[in-house]
């Protein structure tokens, strides 16, 4: 392969979900919120929400305690009601951070002047990175199974990753870098599905360090099926 690229409860049993919007407190107006934020109020949210996705990607949407959220982030009640109206409205804004971190992802690779078969390889590691590395990544991909979520909120980050892994795996057939008749759309969903199931066994298993190995081994098995020999003998040459 390429080199790397590199419980239950809360502080009101029930927080109500209604009355007015705040800042952030809902997704669909999360963006401007952000933006008419100070600097001490946005990172006041920010360690919120990263808090917040460090416990609901450990323990999951239902026995993550807000008072747990509360002490991990260093923040006050009133800094939470403030940003996110509800328990729910959180972890929806986790869910929005995430899906705009991941926005830029394929152009950040894109950079990195490889050929698309070895593009997808170095996409693919950098998902691995972050869904290992980073809080928002790892709770906003388990609020995605465990909120009840909206099929939009699924379509769109899984959609997303099916587009990026199609379209680089379009441009390796036009390079001539896979076998003849590998369809990349069926692949891409493939991909995908191994990540995204490899992902939550490690999850279930409390072991989020195994990810990489396991997507590893799924390249080692699917590789040989969609590349072509010389692509792969320049592969097997270079990886670690």
């Amino acid at each position: 392969m390429q080199p790397r690229v590199r419980k239950a409860g809360s502080f009101h049993s029930v927080m109500s979900s209604t009355g007015p919007q705040r800042p952030g407190a809902g997704d669909s107006n999360a963006s401007a919120g952000r933006a008419a934020l100070q600097p001490r109020a946005r990172a006041t949210r920010l360690a919120i929400l990263t808090a917040a996705a460090e416990h609901f990607g450990r323990n999951g949407y239902h026995a993550t305690s807000l008072d747990s959220v509360l002490a991990d982030s260093g923040g006050t009640k009133g800094a939470l009601y403030f940003h996110f109206a509800s328990k729910e409205a959180l972890a929806r804004a986790v869910i929005a951070e995430m899906m705009q971190r991941w926005g830029g992802l394929r152009g950040q690779v894109s950079r990195y002047g490889l050929d698309p078969l070895s593009a997808l390889l170095a996409l693919v590691d950098e998902v691995i990175r972050r869904l290992i590395e980073d809080p928002i990544a790892r709770g906003g991909t388990r609020l995605l199974n465990d909120l009840p979520t909206r099929a939009q909120d699924a379509r769109a980050h899984y959609g997303r990753g099916e587009r990026d892994a199609a379209a680089l795996l379009a441009e390796a057939a036009q390079a001539g870098l896979l076998r003849e008749g590998i369809d990349p759309a069926l692949v891409a969903r493939q991909i995908v599905a191994l990540l995204a199931g490899h992902r939550q066994i490690c999850d279930a298993m409390e072991n989020r360090h195994r990810l990489r190995q396991r997507i590893d081994e799924a390249w080692m098995l699917l590789l040989p099926t969609i590349a072509t020999d010389t692509w792969l003998a320049t592969w097997r040459a270079t990886r670690p």
